[in-house]
């Protein structure tokens, strides 16, 4: 299922199993509004959605009319004050209504989403890269991951597919921090980076006395815990990425100050607020 197919269901669970006709409508112009500030995402999706209402959801007209017209006026990336307009969308309006919950939900998401790791990364400023995670809905994930790249964080693996990770889970099935690397290695693709967790700091030992990874993630620790973690990882002398994740009790800016690189947050998207958009017939 690629992409494209993701939307045209979202809109099929919209309009459900009834077939639409143009015949008799009149053409119409709408608004798409962001009614509060936001980092404004989505939008790049809009033509797409229109497109699919438009060819898959109605009945070729007996008399043929022109497509509708999507007019950008803000893009995605930048922040919008409430109330203002980011687009005109012109055509038949029989179209136009169809789309209207579906455009508005997408961007209502994706903007939270944006805004919400706009928001975070002011909080860490530039000491640290903000990852997202795979704690969602993997038909999602394409969008989400979209939204936390236009807020301004970056995007862990894309899937299990995608990387390799090795989680306690993998040690514990394996029999060993060395076990596990070895599996894992063997199954790895030429140019995929490898990372292992660990959740102290007798396991991080083991990692870099085996030195064969390319990246270390500090789960679960404490500030001060992961200052020691850090500590240690740059007097093995080997060019780590060091990811710390499982922060929920502590604040993240003072996370941010221990020294590690990347620090991956659910939140990112899970703790993320929609915000509020309209579509208004104009004219």
């Amino acid at each position: 299922m690629i992409f494209k197919d993701i939307l045209k269901e979202k809109i099929h669970h919209d309009l459900g199993f009834d077939f639409y006709t143009k015949d008799g409508a009149p053409d119409a112009t709408f608004s798409v509004l962001v009614k509060e500030k936001a980092v404004l995402c989505g939008m790049i999706f809009v033509p797409t959605i229109v497109k699919l209402v438009d060819e898959e959801f109605f009945l070729e007209p007996l008399d043929r009319t022109a497509s509708p017209a999507v007019r950008a006026i803000r893009k995605d990336g930048e922040t919008v004050a409430a109330g203002e307009a980011v687009a005109e969308i012109s055509g038949n309006a029989e179209v136009l209504l169809k789309a209207e919950r579906t455009i508005c939900n997408v961007i209502s998401e994706l903007s939270g989403i944006a805004t919400h790791v706009s928001k975070q990364l002011s909080v860490v400023g530039g000491n640290v890269v903000l990852l997202d995670t795979r704690k969602d809905d993997p038909l999602m994930r394409p969008d989400h991951k979209y939204a936390v790249r236009v807020g301004g964080a970056r995007n862990h693996r894309a899937g299990f597919y995608d990387g390799i990770l090795i989680k306690d889970n993998d040690i514990s099935v394996y029999g060993g921090i060395r076990q596990a690397i070895d599996a894992r290695i063997a199954e790895g693709k030429f140019l995929t980076r490898i990372e292992i967790e660990v959740g102290n700091l007798n396991d991080l030992r083991m990692v870099l006395d085996d030195g064969r990874v390319d990246a270390i993630l500090l789960d679960n620790m404490s500030p001060s815990t992961l200052r020691e973690a850090v500590s240690s990882i740059t007097k093995s002398g080997r060019p780590y990425l060091v990811e710390a994740s499982g922060i929920g009790e502590y604040d993240i800016q003072e996370i941010a100050g221990t020294g590690v690189g990347f620090i991956s947050l659910s939140s990112l998207v899970r703790k993320a607020s929609y915000t509020d958009v309209s579509m208004k017939a104009i004219r």
